[in-house]
């Protein structure tokens, strides 16, 4: 594993889109929450990631970039070391009058600047020399996130690897061989490059690697402007027909030259069609001799650092148009590439360096499918729109630590349906939605209560099926809210059902008024008592008014009257069991 990230994000920018995850080929990217409440960002995963930069290309809002390394170069520059330069052979499609790029190199302090495509021509006639040994089918080992891919997601395919350095590698070792002590930069469009170096199968090499963003960053900063300089030239000695290597193809053009329909020889490039192919290996006893794998579709002149604005097919015009006027070595027809670098130098090894996944239980992919509301196989839609090509995969993500259970398009936006879902949970009083022939649509946590059913077993129900539907059917009628109380499960519901027009939804309210009635019964008791109570006060008080009235010969009618007017005041203001709160729009119903 790198000591460092090659792929950063810059988690200022990273806004929650996914789109990174969607394109990433091999599923490296790892969603996480930030700090705040709604932060999620999607950063790179090493131990999943091949670094071809498809996340770099796709990110709408440059948040995700390779590490930049010209501090390095700096260094060593300062410090007086003899620093060559490996020139990747895509250089012609990135700028106007390519060979400036020579000039400005040497402003820039370095004693060489030559071709990565000498490397190539080494590598495409090591190719040759294993299949003529071996006979077997290889895939072309040049593209290093090709390498990636199989060494981190299909081990198994690594016998078909060609045990071929990549050309890089390859000058890397000729420009130490003959320049000893010398420090080698490679420049060129690759992010996948940076790891490669730091390989231990291959370390040393190269001491550093630049991409061509960087690197003409690094020259504005240090003053070199590119359109002051005159064309330069390469330092010797010179490469052939491996110059094409970035184009789709380069790599059989140079080592067979075959002809476009060849059975024998193919070319494939993109991450996507690279997986097909390495399954195809894997699969089938029918396959080419030797298949020419890019990770970047139309090869590396379609890397993720090509800072040309220029589209794919006039990128590919410049190369052929340089590859044909460029000067090549006087002996290149000969086996003068074969005695640049003794053949053993160019061979290399491949190790298994897969982490697998943690494989979730069925019990356990269940729980995190019923997290986001699918409950049965028909709720998972298998859109892709998280990212993964299925909901059980994205489970798997989910439990391995990849992913947040709510990346799910479908999820959140039916979260966002009912009932701007946070605060209806939160409140005390259930809500059940319905549609008009009274087919249970949602329901919140307190209703769930109410019903004694949870969500799962109520929605796609009638309404009928679990409690009292007459307020309902009435408010799907007459299109307007209706209102009154029932019992339910033993509670005392205040229900209000209310039509929504635009949705075409009825939105039942339920209100538990238990606790009200039993307070207000208990009150009702305390007034009897105290009627009652009143009531005999008040007949012994008329019948010793009476006797005083006798004795003195007064009449009584005038005190029974104030007495019983003062009894029924009293029986009027007692509670009634039957009361009920209606609203200022609604209609009750008993």
């Amino acid at each position: 594993m790198p000591l460092m990230s090659i792929i950063e994000t810059v988690r200022r920018k990273c806004r929650d889109c996914y789109k990174c995850l969607r394109a990433c080929p091999v599923k490296a990217i790892k969603v996480e929450r930030g700090p705040g409440p709604y932060e999620v960002h999607a950063s790179v995963h090493e131990d999943f990631c091949v670094n071809c930069g498809t996340c770099i290309r796709e990110c709408p809002q440059k948040a995700k970039r390779p590490r930049v390394d010209t501090d390095k170069v700096r260094e060593i520059l300062r410090r007086g070391d003899r620093v060559a330069v490996s020139l990747a052979p895509s250089f012609a499609a990135v700028i106007d009058r390519p060979l400036r790029l020579i000039t400005a190199l040497r402003k820039a302090g370095f004693c060489t600047v030559q071709e990565t495509a000498l490397g190539a021509e080494m590598v495409s006639r090591a190719h040759m020399k294993i299949l003529e040994e071996s006979g077997q089918p290889y895939i072309g080992s040049a593209c290093p996130a090709v390498v990636g891919l199989v060494q981190r997601h299909y081990p198994e395919a690594i016998r078909f690897l060609a045990p071929v350095v990549s050309p890089a590698i390859a000058h890397g070792r000729y420009l130490k061989r003959v320049m000893p002590g010398v420090k080698v930069v490679f420049i060129g469009p690759c992010v996948a490059k940076k790891e490669e170096i730091a390989d231990p199968e291959v370390r040393g090499a190269v001491d550093i690697a630049l991409t061509f963003e960087e690197t003409l960053a690094w020259l504005n900063e240090e003053g070199i402007r590119l359109e002051e300089c005159q064309d330069g030239q390469f330092d010797g000695p010179f490469p052939s027909r491996a110059r094409l290597f970035p184009a789709d193809g380069g790599l059989l053009r140079a080592t067979v030259d075959c002809g476009l329909l060849s059975k024998t020889y193919l070319s494939v490039s993109g991450m996507d069609e690279s997986i097909e192919m390495v399954r195809h290996f894997l699969s089938s006893h029918d396959v080419p001799l030797l298949v020419d794998l890019l990770g970047c579709p139309g090869g590396c002149i379609a890397g993720p650092s090509i800072p040309s604005k220029r589209d794919f097919f006039e990128r590919r015009r410049m190369l052929i148009e340089y590859e044909k006027s460029a000067q090549s070595s006087p002996d290149a027809a000969s086996d003068f590439y074969e005695s640049l670098l003794p053949f053993e130098e160019l061979k290399r090894s491949f190790r298994d360096l897969k982490v697998p996944l943690a494989r979730p239980s069925e019990k356990q992919i269940r729980e995190i499918l019923e997290r986001i509301g699918k409950y049965t196989p028909e709720d998972e839609l298998n859109c892709g729109s998280c990212g993964y090509s299925s909901c059980r995969d994205k489970a798997i993500a989910v439990f391995n630590g990849m992913a947040d259970p709510e990346m799910c398009i479908p999820y959140m936006r039916q979260r966002a349906e009912s009932m701007a879902n946070v605060v209806v949970n939160a409140t005390p009083d259930g809500v059940i939605v319905t549609t008009p022939d009274g087919t249970i649509v949602d329901v919140n946590l307190a209703a769930e209560t109410m019903i004694r059913k949870k969500k799962k077993d109520a929605v796609g129900k009638h309404i009928s099926s679990i409690m009292d539907a007459t307020l309902f059917e009435e408010a799907a009628r007459t299109m307007a809210t209706s209102r009154g109380e029932i019992t339910l499960n033993g509670l005392v519901i205040d229900e209000q059902i209310i039509y929504v027009p635009d949705q075409k939804l009825l939105v039942g309210i339920l209100m538990d008024i238990t606790e009200e009635r039993r307070q207000m019964e208990v009150r009702k008791r305390v007034a009897e008592e105290a009627v009652e109570r009143a009531r005999r006060v008040i007949e012994e008080q008329m019948e010793v008014a009476q006797k005083i009235a006798g004795l003195l010969g007064e009449t009584t009618a005038e005190t029974k009257i104030s007495l019983t007017t003062l009894m029924n005041v009293i029986g009027e203001e007692m509670p009634s069991s039957g009361s009920t709160k209606s609203g200022s729009g609604g209609s009750s119903a008993h």
